[in-house]
């Protein structure tokens, strides 16, 4: 098989340098980021070099390290983040290129000798992973906020230790609600990595990154003439629920022009995502609403009476399913690519081509990771075999592959509804 990290890089030499009109569009802040303390409201220690390594642990932490383009400078991540690629198209860039011995399976067994450089819980932190982590010396330990009231006792062995730790925050809004500007949570979180780890520059193109989007997505919103109504199903963490599963500001849907039928208040304190009966629903469907199915939950459709009973409500409508929302973290470039999926199914080729929707999606990836195709080295999961995706395989194209294997749907396509309530993918 040819080295994908080789073709990986070489593809960020090339998008690096096709990159640079898209980032002057925006223009850079040329006051640089601002922060003093992290998260967990300690003071900001600059890390002179990565030498020793970097420590991602807890949900999200490596997912900014992969933005960061740091994936490779990682020593430990966490465990949620060894074999779990179906919603996260970070791992389809970083997860690969991290350098922990022997760590080219996910079928790690305690034996193996990768085992030790993955936490033992996800989204946590062990007596043993406290060792390892001793052990190893990093130069710096990225961790979530709530690990010091989580893990007091892990957490003040680290620090005793002397080692530099980074608390970095659960962002779940991270635009704001009317003008799609980044929160200033958003901005801190950015900064923080920023200082801590010496990177103003990227964290600045970052910045550009999500601006960038914006304004591209309401340019193509600018094209719609009568804007459609449509409800989202299914989301939740790791597609634990079925279509009753929603949330009344569905950011994507916001993003390209569709009406969401749902009008409840947002809880802005996390995810904001519940459960509603049939009956809740169908106060708001018109005749144009569109169903769009998460593909983290699709699988779970056939598994509950009120997932099908939202179903039924759907039959005669457009249906589709949109890339996966929640995994375990907020996916931001994923909430894009939805955007751009939402915008191309509700209207068609008015507004976006099936050839410039591939070309969208493809430009997220380049943003977030500096490239868009997939690099992932696992074939050999604890319970199924993926297998590695050939010279040019898309993180999106490779991404909808594993949830075939894994969930046996895609993350893309239409849907249609039969007469019991059961989903089918449309051929």
């Amino acid at each position: 098989m040819v080295d994908k990290k080789v073709i990986a890089i070489a593809a960020v030499a090339i998008l690096a340098i096709a990159g640079v009109s898209a980032f002057m569009v925006v223009g850079n802040n040329d006051d640089g980021p601002k922060a003093d303390t992290d998260f967990a409201g300690k003071n900001l220690e600059v890390v002179d070099n990565l030498d020793g390594g970097i420590v991602a642990v807890g949900q999200d932490s490596f997912r900014w390290m992969t933005y960061f383009g740091l994936a490779d400078k990682c020593v430990m991540v966490d465990q949620n983040d060894m074999t779990n690629y179906l919603g996260k198209s970070f791992m389809y860039t970083g997860r690969a290129l991290v350098d922990i011995e022997g760590g080219n399976s996910a079928k790690l067994s305690n034996e193996d000798a990768a085992r030790a450089y993955f936490t033992h819980t996800n989204c946590g932190i062990t007596d043993a992973d406290v060792n390892t982590i001793l052990n190893l010396k990093p130069s710096v330990m990225v961790i979530p906020a709530g690990f010091y009231d989580e893990y007091p006792t892990q957490m003040a062995a680290i620090e005793k230790a002397g080692i530099n730790t980074l608390a970095i925050g659960y962002i779940y809004t991270f635009l704001e609600k009317n003008t799609f500007k980044i929160t200033s949570d958003l901005e801190k979180q950015i900064d923080i990595i920023s200082i801590v780890l010496k990177q103003g520059e990227r964290g600045e193109e970052l910045k550009n990154a999500f601006e960038y989007l914006v304004n591209d997505l309401k340019g193509l919103s600018s094209k719609i003439t009568d804007k459609r109504t449509g409800y989202v199903g299914a989301l939740a963490y790791n597609g634990a629920h079925g279509l009753d599963s929603s949330i009344p500001y569905y950011m994507p849907m916001e993003l390209a022009g569709v009406e969401n039928i749902l009008s409840d208040a947002m809880d802005y304190e996390g995810s904001g995502v519940k459960t509603y009966s049939a009956s809740n629903i169908a106060k708001g469907m018109k005749e144009d609403t569109i169903l769009f199915v998460d593909a983290s939950g699709y699988y779970q459709n056939g598994s509950s009476n009120d997932s099908m009973g939202v179903a039924k409500l759907f039959q005669g409508h457009d249906a589709y399913i949109v890339a996966d929302y929640i995994w375990t973290g907020m996916n931001y470039d994923t909430i894009f690519v939805d955007a751009y999926q939402i915008m191309r199914y509700a209207y068609g080729d008015s507004v976006l081509t099936e050839t410039q929707f591939e070309e969208k999606v493809n430009k997220v990836y380049d943003l977030f990771y500096k490239t868009h195709l997939s690099n992932r080295n696992i074939s050999e999961f604890k319970s199924y075999d993926v297998p590695l995706p050939s010279e040019g395989t898309t993180i999106f194209e490779d991404m909808s592959k594993f949830h075939e294997v894994a969930r046996g749907n895609p993350i893309y396509g239409a849907v249609s509804i039969g007469s019991d309530g059961k989903l089918s993918l449309v051929a």
